[in-house]
């Protein structure tokens, strides 16, 4: 099978589309919130069920982003590769990260470090690509030990539970 040749609009697509991950990684690291703005829909519909916390949508999110200021001390997120479906003006992702996170809870320090899978619906707004709908999916954890373990809803979010397809599709 030969390699797909892709338009310059595929191409400029995915590079947006990069962009976007990118940003949204640096801007979650510095707990730059404005950034972070740039790459979600403010209707977007995010699922943190694997980590214990219901889906919900953007603004709410948000919040509980910005609470975690005071606990989340540092963070890398490092990004794997993107895979990556276009449809026009929708796009689908699965994007492989791994999350180390520092954070102090009661005057004690934890290190904990976590897979995740984002599973993203993307749409073209007039502003450029924004996420409208993820899914974080839980790979694995060694979070066990304390803060930001799944089961307390902590801040290593998302990884792979099986459902396997960009955008958490399955069956396509």
């Amino acid at each position: 099978m030969a390699d797909r040749i892709h338009s310059l609009a595929e191409i400029q697509d995915r590079f947006a589309i990069l962009d976007l991950y990118d940003r949204q990684l640096a801007a979650a690291e510095a707990f730059d919130l404005a950034r972070y703005d740039t790459t979600f829909a403010e209707d977007a519909r995010v699922d943190l069920s694997d980590f214990g916390r219901p889906a919900c949508l953007y603004p709410e999110y948000r919040r509980w982003l910005a609470g975690l200021r005071e606990v989340m001390i540092r963070a890398q997120r490092v990004m794997g590769g993107l895979r990556l479906e276009l449809d026009g003006d929708r796009a689908f992702t699965r994007v492989p990260v791994v999350c180390h996170v520092r954070m102090r809870v009661a005057d004690k320090e934890t290190l904990s470090h976590t897979g995740l899978f984002y599973n993203d619906e993307l749409a073209r707004r007039s502003e450029g690509w924004r996420i409208v709908s993820r899914f974080e999916e839980l790979s694995w954890s060694d979070s066990s030990r304390g803060a930001g373990s799944p089961a307390e809803g902590g801040a290593g979010t998302g990884g792979d539970t099986g459902r396997g397809t960009p955008g958490g599709r399955s069956g396509e």
